[in-house]
């Protein structure tokens, strides 16, 4: 999924997931769609009681002829070895794969057979969120004991989240991940994330405008940081 303040991860995924097998299909959604539902309650979970992505789930399970389909978040970082490294799931007859993040499933980049029972665990997933508003991921991690058809996890280096990878080994996908500090430093956060492993030049023209002072505002975030881990270090 994107939208015009997402464009510079749209763009970059364009450019990047270039493999022969794969036929990607972006879910372009209004940009107000976003501004209206995310971030409501500081407290909570940008994504807390949204819906956006369960919905975009069950519409691509509901046109896509199959096999499977791979469902991911617009910011991730690819390298051209995600078919190899997905197929084995594929041959297992597996029906869901997900992320492995700590001790709990991510759901930024999913592996999904297009079959009945994937689509009842997505809208058993909506239900709950309609009953009792939550978290998407949250509800997938309390309803996935429950299902009884055959799924699994990712291994957790060749497919990875920014605070699960080591360091060292060589990864198929990254899902980057954000501190949580606000909607504009989550942005920012990512980029430089994705700059670690990416020449992100060619993709800055479509980094928005108004986000520009923060890149200077978490640059300064970074150093204070840097700056109170060597003084505990030290002391």
């Amino acid at each position: 999924m994107w939208s015009d303040k997402y464009k510079i991860f749209h763009e970059l995924l364009q450019a990047t997931m270039k493999e022969r097998e794969f036929t990607l299909s972006p879910i372009y959604i209004e940009q107000s769609v976003f501004d209206s539902e995310l971030y409501k309650d500081k407290k909570k979970h940008a994504w807390d009681s949204s819906l956006i992505k369960v919905n975009a789930i069950l519409d691509s399970l509901n046109n896509e002829p199959g096999p499977y389909l791979l469902f991911t978040d617009i910011d991730i970082v690819v390298k051209p070895t995600v078919y190899n490294n997905i197929k084995q799931y594929m041959d297992e007859d597996q029906t869901i794969v997900f992320l492995e993040e700590g001790d709990h499933l991510n759901i930024g980049f999913m592996l999904m057979k297009v079959c009945p029972e994937v689509v009842n665990f997505w809208t058993s997933v909506k239900n709950n969120i309609l009953y009792t508003p939550g978290l998407d991921q949250d509800y997938v991690n309390t309803l996935i004991p429950l299902y009884k058809s055959k799924w699994a996890k990712f291994h957790n280096q060749q497919f990875t989240c920014s605070n699960t990878w080591d360091g060292t080994t060589k990864f198929s996908v990254l899902q980057v991940l954000s501190s949580c500090l606000g909607k504009e430093y989550d942005f920012v956060e990512k980029v430089f994330e994705i700059a670690q492993h990416i020449d992100m030049n060619d993709y800055m023209k479509y980094f928005p405008p108004d986000l520009i002072p923060y890149i200077y505002k978490f640059q300064e975030i970074l150093m204070e940081s840097h700056q109170e881990v060597s003084s505990a270090v030290n002391s």
